[in-house]
């Protein structure tokens, strides 16, 4: 995407974003948020591994002698299951929060976070649908969330994408780490 075309985008997204209803005061329930954010950095983590090509492969293990004393060669595993591929991409997908936006859905009012431009460089068709929620830290909490979710968690990540795990929203995000709660009320919508 050219410089022209990115800066285009974020313009109509601003301006999107100051033609909508704005709440202010709203009071947060930090460990919804912290749900919503745990779905997101999954779901981005999920995306970015499945972007990876396939046959692109690296050496993990070997270099060392058993305790048998037999030589351990390194084996060839795929990028999308290696440790050191799967840490770096974790270091770098919180920067993604950074595309999202808080708000209160218009018809029940329960909480979100919404992706503003899609993968596909256009804006994000559910954006007319909520009220943007005003914090004083311009969603810089929604980064926080992520890494301290990464930090805390990323070896268990790690195993879950090494794994192949299907729906690993569901399996890490209220299933191994508790972060969100057994059952959710909250609407499920394509971000």
């Amino acid at each position: 995407m050219s410089y022209k075309t990115s800066l285009l985008n974020l313009l109509v997204v601003l301006y999107h974003v100051f033609a909508q209803d704005v709440v202010h005061d709203v009071k947060l329930d930090n460990k919804e948020v912290r749900c919503l954010v745990c779905e997101a950095t999954i779901q981005e983590l999920t995306q970015a591994v499945k972007s990876v090509d396939r046959s692109q492969t690296v050496k993990v293990g070997g270099h060392r002698l058993d305790p048998h004393g037999n030589y351990d060669a390194p084996k060839s595993v795929s990028a999308a299951h290696s440790e050191i591929f799967l840490s770096e991409l974790m270091e770098e997908i919180c920067k993604k929060m950074d595309d999202y936006v808080r708000g209160l859905w218009k018809t029940n009012g329960t909480l979100t976070i919404l992706k503003m431009i899609s993968s596909d460089g256009k804006m994000n068709p559910y954006m007319g649908e909520i009220e943007f929620v005003q914090d004083d830290d311009l969603n810089k909490s929604l980064k926080y969330y992520c890494e301290t979710i990464i930090e805390e968690f990323e070896e268990n990540i790690i195993k879950y994408y090494q794994n192949d795990e299907d729906n690993i929203e569901t399996k890490f995000c209220i299933g191994e780490s508790h972060i969100c709660p057994p059952k959710k009320s909250l609407p499920q919508r394509e971000l």
